[in-house]
């Protein structure tokens, strides 16, 4: 006989991300806006990724805003809505609390100025620490009660990680935002004049430095002969690899490749998901890549010109100096300083924090879901994204009791659906009860003043000008003009068609992208801020990007004839 039960009891109240799921009813009592992070969360996320991210990047914000004590917000509540995360600001507005947090702030940001870099090596050593046995554990031999525990150490890692991944940024980027705000009061420019821009380029990073190896793969390629292999074949590595282990030199090649993957592997081609491969079970973008700059040929591109930029950043911090008044110019100079940091930082800690522990929760969702379908209870391994850790929780220790099937169908399906809303543009970018997305932002996200949300996340609003007569408004993420054939890039399996010279349009664009810039002649995105990676790297390889288009990705068709111009903020369509 089965029971009935009350209907309050069998109701679902939350479903992906309990707590974290989007209720208009409750969730617009507690905040009036809540802004798409398209940055991030485009195409939508897994249900998996979603509950950690939901839960623990909200986590690593409130971290950073109370230990940096920011003056004016108290961290980033996050909701889910169809795949996508939607945060909100706990904005500060009393003036007297302000003042009582700025004086901590002031305390508690003086040891990055003092030492940013000597900061950030202890934290990579911390890290570094924490991913060991985590890469170390042996999944076909563990008990399910050991698969239990390293689920939970592997969340552990992946909320320190935040922890440490956000205070490097608040701090350079707070400077960022700051010295943007006495540059306007002094000199009437902002971080998307050119005056600002040159204060900020020529740096280094460890993605930089990753992407130098590629290209020294392919200078070794070519060396032993073996570019033609690469210029003839279909950039895969079940395809490429194979013809390189004919030979001695392919061999020693391909050897060589794996022991850099050994360390550098620990990467998707997307900066926050879990559900594309590791370069270390796939190595195909390294091979794509590699063929790029044999295809290319010449030096590396990045490190001439940054010797120029660096050069004109140093003149620029000179002549800015020379008008700062005397009583300001130490801390100016200790802002630029420390504000400089941003775009290296944001480009380089990407391998120690997001992609090394979401290759790391990939390798332990992967793991226990071997043992899930051994049992029955899942049918791929892969299934385990579109469960969360409290439903693996319930199944792990006893497995073959549980039939998960109908939930993992029902999500993917849901899973699905979202992202053709999304590339149809049907996904709201801001839940609000506000009047407009320009209201919602000036009343409920700029008086946060919180950097990562104005200057990555959300970024600042297009000015429309309807005498430049342009196509598209953007904002300026890097300065100059180019034309060129539009390659609408959504996702890394259309990164192989992008040719020289072509203008990248892409809804946002990852670290991982960057060897596709020494490429193009620009760069047109969604979304995102001017310390979104586009406009950090952008500014490195002086091509001009236009960020913040909104609709780029559906106004924009493949091989249409485009200008963009990164100095307005404007981008024209030439030819259909």
């Amino acid at each position: 006989m089965t029971q009935e039960l009350p209907r309050e009891v069998t109701k679902p109240v939350w479903d992906i991300t309990p707590g974290y799921d989007f209720d208009p009813d409750v969730d617009f009592k507690e905040l009036s806006s809540w802004f798409m992070d398209g940055t991030h969360s485009v195409p939508p996320f897994t249900p998996f990724f979603s509950w950690l991210w939901n839960k623990y990047c909200g986590h690593g914000m409130h971290y950073y805003c109370a230990v940096i004590s920011l003056p004016c917000n108290k961290g980033w509540p996050i909701r889910t809505y169809h795949g996508h995360d939607y945060p909100g600001f706990y904005v500060v507005r009393d003036p007297e609390e302000i003042k009582r947090r700025e004086v901590k702030f002031r305390e508690r940001m003086r040891p990055y100025i003092e030492d940013y870099d000597g900061i950030w090596e202890k934290h990579k050593q911390e890290l570094m620490a924490l991913y060991k046995p985590l890469k170390e554990f042996d999944y076909e031999k563990a008990e399910n009660y050991e698969l239990f525990w390293i689920l939970h150490d592997t969340i552990r890692a992946y909320i320190r990680q935040f922890e440490i991944h956000f205070l490097g940024m608040i701090t350079a980027e707070t400077a960022w935002l700051l010295l943007e705000q006495l540059c306007e009061e002094m000199f009437g420019i902002n971080d998307q004049s050119a005056e600002f821009q040159k204060l900020m380029i020529g740096f280094d990073n460890e993605m930089f430095r990753s992407d130098r190896d590629l290209w020294q793969f392919a200078q070794d390629a070519m060396k032993a002969g073996l570019g033609d292999i690469f210029l003839t074949s279909e950039p895969k590595a079940d395809v490429v690899i194979p013809k390189l282990e004919q030979t001695d030199a392919g061999r020693a090649w391909v050897k060589k490749l794996r022991e850099w993957l050994d360390e550098h592997g620990w990467r998707s081609q997307r900066l926050a998901e879990i559900n594309e491969p590791t370069w270390l079970e796939d190595p195909s973008p390294a091979i794509m890549y590699v063929k790029g700059y044999v295809e290319k040929g010449g030096g590396f591109d990045l490190e001439v010109t940054r010797q120029r930029l660096a050069e004109e950043r140093e003149k620029a911090v000179a002549e800015i100096m020379a008008r700062v008044p005397e009583d300001k110019k130490e801390w100016f100079l200790a802002l630029i300083r420390l504000a400089q940091n941003a775009g290296s930082y944001s480009e380089g800690h990407t391998i120690y924090c997001e992609f090394y522990i979401n290759a790391l929760v990939r390798r332990c969702c992967l793991g226990i879901g071997r043992r899930l379908v051994q049992a029955g209870t899942i049918d791929k391994p892969e299934d385990t994204f579109y469960l969360i850790p409290d439903e693996i929780e319930r199944v792990i220790d006893v497995p073959e009791y549980h039939k998960m099937q109908h939930l993992v169908n029902r999500r993917r399906k849901d899973w699905e659906e979202w992202c053709k809303e999304t590339f149809e543009g049907r996904a709201p970018p801001v839940l609000t009860t506000r009047a407009s997305l320009e209201e919602a932002v000036m009343q409920d996200l700029i008086p946060a003043f919180d950097p990562i949300a104005i200057k990555v996340v959300v970024g600042a609003m297009p000015n429309v000008r309807p005498e430049l007569k342009a196509d598209l408004y953007g904002v300026s993420g890097s300065q100059g003009v180019a034309e060129g054939t539009a390659r609408v890039v959504m996702s890394y399996d259309d990164l192989g068609q992008v040719k020289p010279g072509d203008i990248l349009v892409a809804p946002a664009t990852y670290p991982s992208w960057t060897p596709v810039f020494a490429r193009i002649r620009g760069a047109v995105v969604d979304r995102g801020g001017t310390l979104s990676h586009a406009c950090i790297v952008g500014r490195e390889f002086g091509i001009p990007v236009v960020i913040n288009t909104f609709e780029g990705t559906r106004k924009i068709k493949n091989g249409m004839k485009i200008k963009v111009d990164g100095t307005e903020g404007t981008v024209y369509i030439l030819e259909q």
